[in-house]
């Protein structure tokens, strides 16, 4: 959504676009990281991202040929990821899922949500081959953040499907969404510079007491909002790195 300056959307749609961004988002995610083929062939693209994609394709085989000493693993990567589509169509009635969501509101969430979700669920399946072959493309720094960005979809069905999609039906969200990036910048701060150069695997107690301060940060800044708990979304991304880091041993 493009607004003038300082104009804004009207409460309740502020909470529908939410509602469909982080939906739709899920879905959009899904399938965009895994038919970077596909779309490469498409004639809606424009240059620019034609030459985005072919870019990173070509990094993406370099660092193939680099780890693995031949073509074959970046080959299976893009065979598995044009199949993908295809996965995903065959556990994901698409079409049905889009007409749907348009219409979703209070009165229907509790047939939407349950039908969709294990919809969903089941769809996050036909990535593992693709992400079992970019893994092997992968140094070991590299291979934590692909880790960190796939633990969060599972993170983000649960999160959105959870008690029938009640995050994005609660009341007077809307303010506390504008400021939801502030918060995270303000608190992403206390991480030191330091601590931004370790490898997450490498961290330590330092390194994981500025992780934590940055969780009670906007979980402090947070407190006051009565929409959806704010808390809940940054730990789609707290989480994960969290999970690749030794954090829960100090």
């Amino acid at each position: 959504l493009k607004l003038a300056k300082n104009q804004r959307l009207p409460h309740r749609e502020t909470i529908m676009a939410f509602r469909k961004i982080l939906l739709v988002a899920l879905v959009g995610g899904l399938i965009s990281v895994s038919t970077a083929r596909v779309i490469e062939n498409t004639e809606s693209k424009s240059s620019e991202e034609s030459g985005e994609l072919t870019e990173f394709l070509g990094e993406v085989e370099s660092s193939c040929r680099k780890m693995t000493g031949s073509n074959e693993t970046y080959e299976m990567m893009v065979l598995h990821a044009a199949l993908v589509p295809l996965c995903i169509i065959s556990k994901l009635d698409i079409e049905s899922f889009s007409t749907d969501l348009d219409n979703l509101d209070e009165t229907n969430r509790t047939e939407f949500f349950p039908k969709y979700c294990p919809q969903l669920h089941d769809s996050l399946s036909c990535l593992e081959p693709v992400t079992a072959e970019l893994r092997k493309c992968l140094d070991p720094e590299e291979v934590e953040v692909l880790d960190v960005i796939v633990n969060m979809l599972p993170e983000g069905l649960n999160l959105a499907c959870k008690d029938n999609g009640q995050i994005f039906f609660m009341d007077d969200s809307s303010k506390c969404l504008d400021k939801f990036a502030g918060y995270v910048k303000k608190c992403a701060a206390k991480v030191s510079k330091t601590t931004e150069a370790v490898d997450l695997s490498n961290y330590g107690p330092k390194q994981c007491n500025e992780l934590a301060e940055v969780r009670e940060c906007f979980e402090q800044k947070t407190a006051g909002c009565k929409g959806p708990r704010l808390t809940d979304i940054f730990d789609l991304f707290y989480r994960p790195i969290l999970k690749a880091t030794p954090c829960k041993s100090h």
